[in-house]
């Protein structure tokens, strides 16, 4: 994979949410943490690792990012939409030529640029067109104590998913509505039972089920090759969903600093 292109897309096109409006701000992204936008904090750690051999950030309709003028010399190009599917859909036009890219989300402050550099050289030699990184919850729990997520437990012990992501630009043009209908219940437990289906779900509540059964199913489900990437950099799994994650991302941001 040495001198290949590596493209890789920060996603910060979703709607602003509660944070954003708190602090009167357009998007998630620039959300303020240490007098410095969330999106700033992504972006060192992007622009700091290695294998990333083109960026650009994906901003929503309305052109939050453009306005504040927060691009720091990186291409921002707009989403149609605020979904998930519209910023992954103008990633994948953004690299016409990317057989795979990658994909970042905004709200990653804890980032670094080794867990970037070391989840794009885990996919190096993989064929498979999703491949989503899974970091073990006492490892998220022993880097940051109090950061309560939604984990899953398997047969290899308990996970949680992060928000690095790679991608074949087929299977996002051509599995889209796969994919946002995934994205939209994956928060649902009834959503994901109807999804995955119940028996499916109830192995997976009792812990029956290994990362292998979960590759399986996910690639019967969107029509593609699915692989769990186990990752040990916890600040992957580390994304500011509310007011609480934002004080934890202010107090291990002044530690890093220190």
């Amino acid at each position: 994979m040495s001198g290949e292109n590596v493209p890789l897309a920060i996603l910060a096109g979703g709607s602003a949410g509660s944070l954003a409006q708190a602090q009167g701000v357009g998007a998630k992204a620039l959300v303020q943490i240490e007098g410095r936008p969330m999106l700033d904090w992504v972006l060192d750690a992007v622009e700091e690792a290695g294998e990333p051999t083109e960026i650009v950030i994906v901003e929503g309709p309305d052109r939050p990012i453009s306005r504040a003028g927060q691009g720091r010399g990186v291409e921002v190009v707009a989403a149609s939409g605020t979904g998930f599917l519209d910023s992954l859909t103008a990633a994948a036009s953004a690299f016409p030529d990317a057989g795979r890219l990658f994909v970042a989300t905004g709200d990653l402050p804890l980032l670094t640029d080794e867990a970037v550099d070391g989840f794009i050289r885990s996919c190096h030699n993989s064929q498979a067109e999703l491949l989503y990184p899974i970091v073990q919850a006492e490892q998220l729990e022993r880097a940051f104590p109090g950061r309560g997520k939604t984990t899953v437990r398997l047969r290899e012990g308990r996970f949680t998913g992060g928000n690095l992501a790679a991608l074949s630009r087929r299977f996002i043009l051509q599995q889209g509505p796969t994919i946002a209908e995934t994205f939209a219940r994956r928060k649902s437990p009834l959503g994901m039972c109807r999804l995955f289906g119940w028996g499916f779900v109830l192995r997976l509540v009792l812990g029956r089920l290994s990362v292998a059964d979960l590759e399986d199913r996910g690639t019967q489900m969107l029509g593609a090759e699915l692989e769990a990437v186990p990752v040990e950099w916890p600040g992957i799994g580390f994304d500011v969903d509310d007011a609480e994650d934002l004080e934890l991302a202010r107090r291990y941001l002044r530690k890093r600093q220190s």
